[in-house]
């Protein structure tokens, strides 16, 4: 019993998974929220300069989505801040935004083409 790794509460309310642990998930198993099968895509892409930049995720139905910049040290005027609104059939549109210039921290539509995460859940 020591080395389990899975392990539920007697109710059966909570699962436990211990580090050294995983679930895997076999071929037609799905995992459900609410009630609804949700799978998770990701990846990485380049803006693409034109503000917003489109990223098909390959889901039918986005339901949530997360992006952030590639890299390891600070934007300066650059692109430093991505939004996302989600369109329909699986697109996410991705808006980039960089400080004016200077020392004016308004924040405009960037053209740049920077590399980003993301990761994406839906149907």
């Amino acid at each position: 019993m020591a080395n389990r790794k899975i392990r539920a509460t007697r109710d059966g309310k909570t699962m436990f998974v211990e580090s050294g642990g995983a679930i895997d998930f076999k071929a037609g198993a799905a995992l459900k929220f609410g009630g609804v099968a949700v799978r998770f895509a990701g990846g990485e892409a380049a803006l693409d300069g034109a503000n917003p930049t489109p990223v098909d995720t390959g889901l039918t139905t986005v339901l949530g989505f997360v992006a952030t910049l590639k890299g390891s040290v600070a934007p300066g005027d650059n692109t430093s801040v991505l939004t996302a609104v989600i369109d329909t059939d699986g697109v996410v549109n991705v808006h980039a935004w960089k400080n004016t210039g200077g020392t004016d921290p308004t924040l405009v539509a960037s053209t740049g083409t920077e590399s980003f995460y993301w990761v994406a859940f839906g149907t």
